[in-house]
């Protein structure tokens, strides 16, 4: 810390008396600088510190300060004649040098006394340790990362992506298609979140088939994940809840809750949790590196490239909600990482660069239709890679999908959450409502309505949720009938972990944990509003005006 020069003063002890015969030598005199044996170190002392002077010069046997011996000690006269005595008795040169030194030394002196003190000074303000709200995010370099879990080799489930700006409707189709499905024209993307807003989102819930229930289910779902928030703004998937996932991953756990809140409208600057997300984003966006990746390194290898198109799908669509310039260029970069690590068949997967499956492909569809939402252009070789494959995935002529082609050329792990994956991916891609393998694969997800009784498969049923309210008709009738009422019972109301949905029997609970669980549920009771439906006409004010069943 630098103090002001005023601190120094002239010595106030007298300089020594050189006694006679003494060398012409420098001598300093007081004591040690300033701060060193102050009453409080490393500050200023208050008194005068000391300066260096000459000793006196030896001139034949006499000092230039001897006493005339009939000087009277108290008189001014008696000075003057000790001064004429040595100014006469010195060299020119000693005088002139005196002279100049005196000067310098009083101009010195009038210099650091005029200028006024400089008293440094500290505001001081108590604050809560959780401010009530934090309406915009400042994005600063961090200072140093905070140690992160060891990694451990658990493979996170593929999750679903509830954050996609439908498409509009896509011209009819003649015919059916055949080969080269990824030739489609792709649905134009616009602003197509406004659904979220308060007076449309409670709208669209009339109009879809929500209920009071499921809304009131949202608000729980949310309000357990603020209590689960971190101090430093993030959220984990191994605790400290009950029912954690197995392993760690700080980003896929974060992106996960953004995405939920968001879904709702919750933004950084708007809602009740706008203090919440705002401390997230601003934590989010310091761990994006200039590639456009999000660095939460150490993570399981597996989890890398999922854990990035979530993070993108949230903060593309953050800049597609707000139009708030500061997340345009996180946005781009983000879209960019995804672009660059694109695999030669089109998808991805572990790594950039490999060839991809279906699982984290469809991730990335949705992460580049988010982009696209937020208006950042996405290259049509994109999409024309994600066609090309889905159609080496596909089985039953396309209504049904696998996890990847083996070595063998054979498509492996066909499963209803593979296939509505694909279906969905069908839809951004351009396949209209009336595409019979559309139809015909939609009419095998919705035989097996959702139940928590049997078999559960939350990452399937969220898929499954989307391609359904696209296409709407009996089949979102169907499947929104059991899914409306058996969410909102299933969810836990008392203890806690009220407001959470428990993953126990859940194909991926054991991975995922309480938290993926209760994102997964909160995605599907969004869905009404989330985005609007890819082939429906907007339902009409009255239509939205009749109150909820």
């Amino acid at each position: 810390m630098n103090f002001p020069a005023d601190d120094i003063w002239p010595p106030d002890q007298p300089a020594t008396r050189s006694a006679p015969g003494a060398s012409a030598a420098k001598t300093i005199l007081g004591g040690p600088p300033a701060g060193e044996d102050s009453a409080k170190p490393g500050f200023p002392r208050t008194g005068r510190e000391p300066i260096v002077v000459a000793s006196p010069v030896q001139v034949a046997t006499e000092s230039y300060f001897d006493e005339p011996a009939d000087a009277d000690p108290l008189s001014w006269r008696s000075l003057r004649t000790r001064i004429d005595k040595a100014v006469r008795k010195s060299p020119p040169l000693t005088v002139s040098i005196s002279l100049h030194v005196i000067g310098l030394l009083m101009l010195a002196i009038w210099m650091i006394r005029g200028e006024p003190r400089r008293v440094p000074t500290l505001d001081v303000a108590f604050v809560s340790a959780e401010p009530a709200e934090e309406p915009g995010v400042t994005v600063e370099k961090e200072p140093e990362k905070p140690p992160e879990p060891e990694p451990v080799d658990v493979n996170l489930p593929p999750v679903a992506n509830p954050v996609v700006a439908p498409p509009q409707p896509a011209p009819e189709q003649n015919g059916p298609l055949l080969a080269g499905d990824s030739r489609v024209p792709a649905p134009v993307v616009g602003a197509l979140l406004q659904g979220r807003d308060v007076g449309r989102r409670e709208a669209l819930v009339r109009a879809f088939g929500g209920t009071e229930a499921t809304e009131d289910a949202v608000t729980r779902a949310l309000d357990w994940l603020v209590r689960q928030q971190q101090s430093d703004g993030l959220w984990s998937l191994a605790g400290p809840y009950s029912n954690a996932g197995s392993q760690e991953n700080h980003l896929a756990a974060t992106a996960m809750a953004l995405i939920a809140f968001q879904g709702a409208g919750h933004l950084p600057d708007t809602g009740k949790h706008r203090a919440v997300l705002a401390r997230a984003w601003r934590r989010l966006l310091q761990r994006q590196a200039a590639d456009g990746r999000f660095d939460f390194e150490p993570m399981p290898q597996h989890h890398a490239l999922y854990s990035h198109a979530q993070a993108t799908i949230a903060v593309c669509e953050l800049f597609g909600m707000t139009k708030n310039p500061a997340y345009e260029v996180p946005a781009r970069r983000a879209i960019a990482y995804c672009l660059a690590a694109q695999g030669p068949n089109g998808g991805w997967r572990y790594q950039p660069g490999q060839d991809g499956d279906l699982s984290v492909t469809g991730w990335f569809m949705m992460a580049l239709k988010s982009g696209q939402m937020a208006g950042i252009t996405v290259p049509p070789t994109a999409f024309e890679g994600i066609g090309r494959l889905l159609d080496g995935l596909a089985i039953d002529g396309g209504a049904r999908y696998g996890y990847f082609r083996n070595a063998n050329g054979a498509v492996e792990l066909v499963s209803p959450a593979m296939s509505a994956e694909g279906l969905l991916c069908r839809q951004y891609l351009g396949w209209t409502a009336r595409e019979p393998r559309l139809v015909a694969g939609l009419e095998q997800l919705v035989a097996r309505p959702l139940d928590f009784a049997g078999e559960r498969d939350m990452y399937a049923w969220y898929y499954i949720a989307q391609v359904a309210h696209h296409a709407g008709g009996t089949a979102w009738d169907r499947w929104n009938t059991a899914m409306r009422e058996t969410l909102p019972k299933a969810q836990l109301t008392t203890g806690p972990d009220r407001g959470s949905w428990d993953p126990g029997g859940d194909r991926w609970g054991a991975v995922g944990g309480r938290l993926y669980a209760t994102c997964f549920c909160t995605y599907m009771l969004e869905v009404y509003y989330r985005h609007l439906p890819l082939y429906a006409e907007i339902p009409s004010a009255a239509a939205m005006a009749e109150p909820p069943r």
